[in-house]
């Protein structure tokens, strides 16, 4: 059986805007901006796949939080898709982005279901000050990612899975080294900072990016103006995603 890619993350590991082209209108963007085909094909998730010949089993989702994507893992693992592709033999790797920490993932009594949402543009918008002033802390988020990432590297270890982490577009310092983690030792990351630095940009600032469509940072301003950031959403454009396929490949070689 062919070698597998699972892939967790948010909309730019889903590839949402991938493809973009400079002439398009923003009612033409947001026609395409989610086209399933384009951005399994287009995205760095899809280059990969295609690269090393990888079946790509994708969970990553536009908007996603990290309790999302950490549940949809969970329930992944203990599939019977996956437990057959453990004890078949198949190499598998997981390549995993950790997003913003400004979202969380409640089940929401009035529509029965389970809501994933962002504190600053949100369907419970009218709790969001309440949530963020008694329950967020940032630094409390990025200590319980770390225990979840440590626990599940044991846990990957133990079953042979391969992996990688990464951060997708803001550097979190967690408390202690994470195996697996891409640039491990870096001070900046983040797949933002790396498109921004590998691409001229000599001064920047660390301002958390929330991925609200906002131009919330001289990253993402320099990004958008060179190309590698569409103007209306602000995710990476074709562009942008060959460039971060180029800096996986050689951690996906080493774990390979």
């Amino acid at each position: 059986m062919k070698s597998v890619l699972v892939t967790f993350g948010c909309s730019w590991t889903y590839g949402v805007g991938v493809g973009y082209n400079i002439d398009m209108s923003r009612d033409e963007y947001m026609k395409i901006g989610w086209d399933i085909d384009t951005c399994s094909k287009k995205s760095f998730r899809g280059l990969l796949s295609l690269r090393y010949d990888l079946q790509n089993i994708n969970f990553a989702h536009g908007g996603a939080s990290n309790q999302r994507q950490f549940r949809l893992l969970k329930n992944f693992l203990v599939s019977p898709e996956c437990q057959q592709l453990i004890h078949s033999g198949t190499t598998i790797i997981v390549l995993h982005g950790i997003t913003s920490t400004a979202r969380n993932e409640m089940y929401f009594n009035e529509k029965k279901c389970l809501v994933n949402f962002k504190y600053d543009d949100s369907n419970l918008s009218k709790w969001n000050s309440v949530i963020v002033e008694h329950f967020y802390n940032h630094d409390n988020e990025v200590n319980r990612l770390a225990e979840e990432m440590q626990f599940i590297n044991q846990y990957y270890k133990a079953v042979g899975i391969k992996n990688l982490w990464f951060d997708t577009f803001n550097h979190h310092q967690y408390p202690v080294d994470i195996d697996n983690l891409i640039e491990n030792n870096s001070t900046n990351r983040d797949f933002l900072t790396y498109l921004s630095s590998s691409t001229g940009l000599q001064e920047f600032d660390d301002t958390y990016h929330l991925s609200s469509w906002k131009t919330d940072s001289t990253r993402v301003k320099f990004l958008v103006n060179n190309g590698y950031l569409n103007p209306f959403t602000k995710h990476p454009t074709e562009q942008g995603h060959k460039l971060i396929a180029d800096h996986i490949s050689t951690h996906i070689e080493k774990v390979m």
